[in-house]
């Protein structure tokens, strides 16, 4: 039996918006209008997806201030 190391960070760079409302507690509403405030919003197609780094680096900010 080969033991495999489960890799804890998630690979992803984007996350729905659903994903990353799930993540942060804060609406959908309120997670489009931030992502479009601060340019961490990606369209591919009619999809809308969420910077993931850029929403981290967003959250550390506003923990340190």
């Amino acid at each position: 039996m080969e033991y495999t190391k489960k890799n804890t960070e998630d690979p992803k760079l984007l996350l729905s918006v659903k994903e990353a409302c799930k993540l942060t507690g804060v609406s959908e509403k309120t997670m489009r209008s931030l992502a479009y405030e601060q340019k961490m919003m990606v369209r591919i197609g009619k999809r809308t997806l969420i910077h993931k780094k850029k929403l981290e680096k967003w959250i550390d900010y506003q923990v340190r201030h």
